[in-house]
């Protein structure tokens, strides 16, 4: 009897193992297949932005906006209100208008976007000339506000100054975030079913961040739980002193915090502009090489991180900032910036702007090049670029995207100014980076000169907490020392649900041409790289995925101890009986 009481208990163990294991698979590939369906929803959309601008050409403010399009899908296209066509409304699944300037929009747009019935977000001016789906709002004025909040006051940000937004009446729907004006609160963000519209014309920051939140809404995307989050060690070079460079990384390797290295192999003397490598500097290319083998990820910033007589780390290396213009001849040749006035007509104009384009793609292949080409030979193998003070030509960022599939820190927006400049507050991929996928720094730096250098840094992390699944990104220069750093670090980690971005852990394919110039291959990543979309996901889908395989691992590890006594039992009883029996 006792002999089937054990083999009844086996088979039955053996079932309700097998029955939870496979109940657990069915919850993993759930999971898979609702992260799967996340990235096919992402992929099927289909964006047309119509803009009204001065000129009609794509503005900085309208580059703002592809920067936070960019986190939803890469499938945006921008038309201008006098450009804009039937054909361009086919197959789309959302459509925005931005009005940046007031202006009376042409008829045709007019009709065309009164006609689509999809999703639409209207942001800025002439909101009133949208046709009924925006009855809803009745813009009356400017106001001007010094907080914002959700529509449940779950969370507010107060602005360091007033802005002005536009002061309307809802007739119907609601308001997802609201302004401040006293006691008194005026829709920001507001929705009647699939009509959006957000008040303000402005979206330099804060407000890109309060658009980019109110995007979940209007894709119907439901936030992350947690915060990504990252930290580069900045503008080291071969002056760079190797001991505060590993007690920096040491820092880091104890917190358990990946981290980057922002990495110029060139340093340029501003007096005798003679040049130091890496390769001369074996000391501190013996520690980049350990802190990359430790887990560290090389960017390279630059070449030489300067142009004309400045210092490297001071300097700019991709703009002209002497001039405020894409950089268009070598550094030691006097430049005259020419204007289309200058010129007696459209086609020699034109030929000179082609020049200059030119030789600006040279410019910058020729560094981006060098730079690789100087550190893989040295056995650092860099995974990201970050443009020297964040200045770049957009024909800059068209080079860049042929090299390196990410960007680091900030960008800039335009031609005309390098001081126009901004992040997401999310990770994203904007059509005017050609492909490459920015991990925005929205925190800034570690300023020793301030006397309140760690509540400007927590009231910072504090503002972007505001956005849900918000990148908390900033950089820290290793020659301030480890105390410092880890002041630095105290605000980010009380942040719930932190996540630190492993550069190496993302999804690398090396381009040709990045391939072309490094001959020695010598790329570092971890064995688990993974693409980087789950990364707006790591707060739930990480959780549960490794939830789930551990609790398989151990049901697993406790069946085989439980068979192997069962069977270790059921031969001592065999034993026993063949010795009573004789």
């Amino acid at each position: 009897m006792r002999t089937m009481s054990l083999s009844s208990t086996f088979h039955r163990t053996f079932r309700t193992v097998v029955l939870f294991g496979a109940l657990l698979l069915l919850i993993g590939n759930a999971h898979g297949a609702w992260a799967s369906a996340a990235k096919e929803t992402e992929d099927a959309r289909k964006i047309l932005v119509v803009y009204t601008t001065e000129d009609g050409a794509i503005s900085e403010s309208v580059r703002i906006l592809d920067l936070l399009l960019g986190r939803f899908t890469g499938n945006v296209v921008f038309k201008s209100d006098e450009a804009v066509e039937s054909e361009d409304l086919r197959g789309i699944t959302h459509l925005v208008y931005y009005g940046v300037v007031p202006k009376a929009l042409p008829q045709q747009a007019v009709q065309l976007m009164a006609a689509y019935s999809g999703p639409f977000l209207a942001v800025g001016d002439n909101v009133g000339q949208l046709g009924e789906r925006f009855s809803f709002v009745s813009v009356e004025q400017k106001v001007a506000i010094h907080k914002v909040s959700k529509r449940d006051d779950s969370s507010y940000d107060l602005l360091e100054q007033t802005y002005p937004i536009a002061q309307i009446a809802l007739r119907r729907g609601e308001a997802i975030l609201q302004g401040w004006k006293g006691e008194q609160a005026y829709p920001l963000l507001a929705v009647d079913r699939n009509s959006y519209y957000f008040s303000a014309v402005n979206l330099d920051a804060p407000f890109l961040n309060y658009l980019g939140e109110g995007l979940y809404p209007f894709f119907r995307e439901q936030p992350a739980a947690g915060h990504p989050a990252y930290i580069r060690l900045e503008d080291v070079h071969p002056q760079s002193d190797p001991v505060l460079l590993k007690a920096a990384g040491g820092v880091l390797e104890e917190k358990g915090i990946p981290y980057m290295i922002a990495l110029i192999p060139v340093y340029t003397n501003p007096v005798t502009h003679e040049q130091l490598r890496l390769k001369d500097a074996p000391q501190l290319v013996e520690v980049l090489k350990e802190l990359q083998k430790r887990g560290a990820s090389i960017v390279l910033h630059g070449y030489t991180h300067q142009y004309r007589q400045s210092e490297t780390g001071e300097g700019f290396e991709f703009w002209d900032v002497e001039n405020n213009a894409p950089i268009m001849d070598e550094p030691d040749r006097e430049v005259t910036v020419r204007y289309r006035h200058d010129f007696p007509s459209k086609e020699a104009y034109e030929s000179y702007a082609e020049k200059n384009r030119q030789f600006n793609e040279a410019y910058t292949r020729h560094r981006l090049e060098s730079g690789i080409k100087e550190l893989t030979e040295l056995g650092l193998s860099p995974l990201g670029f970050e443009a020297p003070h964040y200045t770049m030509s957009q024909e800059g960022y068209r080079v860049a995207a042929e090299y390196f599939q990410y960007v680091l820190g900030q960008v800039q927006l335009g031609d005309r100014d390098w001081q126009r400049m901004s992040a997401a507050p999310y990770v994203t991929a904007p059509a005017f980076l050609h492909g490459m996928t920015l991990l925005p720094e929205t925190i800034g730096y570690y300023d020793a000169a301030s006397p309140s250098a760690a509540a400007d840094t927590a009231r910072k992390v504090r503002q972007m907490q505001f956005v849900n699944g918000s990148v908390i990104g900033m950089f820290y220069h290793p020659y301030l020392g480890a105390d410092r750093l880890k002041e630095f670090l105290a605000a980010a980690e009380t942040v719930p649900g932190l996540e630190w971005i492993d550069l190496k852990r993302l999804e690398h394919k090396p381009s040709e041409r990045f391939r072309a110039v490094d001959r020695t291959d010598t790329l570092v990543l971890t064995a688990a790289s993974r693409p980087l979309p789950e990364l707006g996901d790591m707060g739930v889908s990480q959780k549960i995925l490794w939830g789930i395989a551990a609790v398989v691992a151990l049901a697993v590890i406790a069946f085989l101890i439980y068979t192997l006594r069962i069977r270790m039992s059921l031969r001592k009883q065999l034993f026993e009986e063949r010795s009573i029996h004789g």
